[in-house]
């Protein structure tokens, strides 16, 4: 499965739209109808840029295995391996979100099969 540099590059810069665009909103307190007290919104623009820094390494990464393949790992095995990689990326991402964490979480994968490292 090869992926052209146009598609990728486009991928990657949706990715930071969008987290541009998510931060931006999560940026604005609103204030409370009864005025109470103080509402804060979670600022997600460090959770975005932490998965969108991530993301961009994990591609280049893939990119790097895809042009010179370990000897160890047949073509099959390292697409279903990056494939298990982008998904756990973004269930971090998720998890993350769910939290409003402002880090991502770390992978809780303890499948050896897709950790050739």
């Amino acid at each position: 499965m090869r992926v052209s540099r146009p598609v990728q590059i486009i991928t990657v810069f949706t990715f930071v739209m969008l987290a541009a665009c998510a931060s931006g909103r999560g940026a604005r307190n609103q204030p409370d109808s009864d005025d109470s007290g103080v509402t804060m919104q979670w600022d997600s623009g460090p959770l975005d840029r932490a998965y969108n820094q991530e993301r961009a390494d994990m591609i280049t990464r893939h990119n790097q295995e895809n042009a010179y393949p370990r000897y160890d790992e047949s073509s099959h095995q390292r697409a279903e391996r990056q494939s298990f990689e982008s998904q756990d990326l973004e269930r971090r991402y998720a998890r993350g979100k769910a939290a409003h964490s402002q880090t991502l979480p770390p992978s809780d994968a303890q499948d050896s099969d897709h950790d050739h490292r």
